[in-house]
């Protein structure tokens, strides 16, 4: 049994992402939400990570774990196989999961020697990075629920910071939260159980992807949260940074 442990670990990871493209469809939306800042809104003084760094973080092979698996922001994971999602080429092939670019991170606990251990996130408490107004709440059925929080910035423009997999969530859109709030838990997924996390530049996804790009020609736009993942012919486009997505790490650092 204790062979078949990272198998079962790897063929969970391979559909991490399944909500990102079937759950939060269209057809699933709340009412339209206005995107407009509250002027009473705290500007964040400065951001945090959601879950403790220092016992949670991406799987990243050799590193966290052995298996040849991926879940940093902009980069493309091996471990989600290659079925084709939403996103179409050129040719207009469906492009394989494996081939498309994280645009947040998947935060897995750790073991006291930094390797992942599955099923332990599970209902690990989820904060809010900074100071905010949650601008979107929305279940997903079984992979659990997406919170979206907007930060105003001393300088600059606005950033969201977006949640997904949580259970027990504990905000409604319209709260404001404080930095260290907590907005819900991670939900028992069993292997796994993570924090899909991101911080962007947009509130609403549902017009993200241009009509001539791999995610216009498929069916990726329709989703106020977006997806959590990019891709396009074109180089220049493909990564998640050329559509609002800022690496959630090296921000949160950047602003701590």
């Amino acid at each position: 049994m204790k062979r078949l442990l990272p198998l079962l670990a790897a063929i969970a990871l391979m559909v991490t992402a399944t909500a990102c493209f079937g759950s939060t469809s269209a057809s699933a939306l709340q009412p339209t939400l206005q995107f407009s800042s509250s002027p009473t809104l705290t500007p964040a003084d400065r951001f945090d990570f959601p879950l403790d760094p220092t016992r949670f973080g991406p799987y990243v092979q050799y590193v966290t774990g052995p298996l040849n698996v991926d879940t940093r922001f902009g980069v493309q994971n091996p471990g989600l196989g290659g079925a084709g999602k939403c996103f179409v080429d050129r040719q207009l092939d469906r492009v394989a999961f494996d081939k498309l670019y994280h645009a947040g991170e998947d935060w897995f606990a750790f073991d006291t020697h930094g390797q992942v251990v599955w099923e332990l996130a599970a209902d690990a408490p989820v904060t809010a990075v900074a100071h905010g107004m949650i601008s979107w709440t929305q279940p997903t059925g079984g992979d659990g629920d997406i919170v979206v929080i907007e930060h105003a910035l001393r300088a600059g423009p606005q950033v969201w910071s977006a949640y997904w997999h949580l259970d027990h969530v504990t905000v409604v859109r319209g709260q404001v939260v404080q930095r260290g709030d907590l907005i819900g838990r991670i939900l028992n997924r069993g292997a796994n159980s993570h924090l899909h996390w991101e911080i962007r530049t947009w509130a609403d996804g549902t017009e993200l992807f241009s009509s001539d790009s791999a995610g216009g020609r498929g069916a990726c736009n329709g989703r106020v949260p977006g997806l959590g993942y990019t891709w396009d012919d074109t180089a220049s486009r493909a990564a998640p940074q050329a559509w609002g997505y800022l690496d959630p790490t090296q921000f949160i650092r950047e602003h701590h």
